[in-house]
């Protein structure tokens, strides 16, 4: 990432988790129960600001997703990931898929994050970005205590390598 400027954002926000809504599944045995959560529905946008757009060459995530330990519905996080789309043109590669299996997408710009795959970096940048939507927020583990719950405390950095469009 040498040469290039570079930005964070931090994401801090206390969460519980309810099987009353539709974002969380939890199954077990009484006192370790498996849970997952997906926050599909929320969603916050960032419009990049100034006299130009960037041109993104990678995205970093540091942090990390735990319970909180105040809650009498704490859990063990296994892991825990986040969807980054980005406004703006993907590198121009053209092909063809033909009508199988997998739905391909070509030059997609949404990327997911997670604990063990916390980095992304493109030789090729998304240009001409001008907002950065954090969206899909999903997290799995084990050792739930109670079935009808959970609550996660996410704190999370994200740093951004970036020139400027046209640079």
């Amino acid at each position: 990432m040498d040469c290039l400027n570079s930005f964070s954002v931090s994401l801090q926000l206390q969460r519980g988790y309810s099987t009353g809504g539709t974002n969380v599944k939890t199954w077990g045995t009484a006192g370790n129960y498996n849970w997952q959560v997906l926050e599909l529905g929320s969603s916050t946008n960032l419009a990049i600001q100034g006299f130009k757009q960037i041109d993104v060459y990678g995205i970093e995530m540091l942090g990390t997703v735990y319970t909180d330990v105040g809650a009498n519905d704490g859990a063990i996080v296994s892991d825990f990931g986040i969807e980054l789309t980005f406004t703006g043109q993907a590198p121009l590669v053209s092909g063809i898929s033909d009508n199988n299996f997998w739905p391909l997408t070509l030059n997609n710009k949404a990327f997911t994050l997670s604990k063990y795959r916390n980095q992304t970096n493109m030789e090729s940048p998304i240009s001409g970005c001008s907002n950065i939507n954090f969206g899909f927020f999903n997290a799995q583990g084990t050792g739930g205590e109670t079935l009808s719950s959970v609550t996660l405390d996410i704190r999370l950095q994200f740093n951004f390598y970036y020139k400027y469009e046209g640079e």
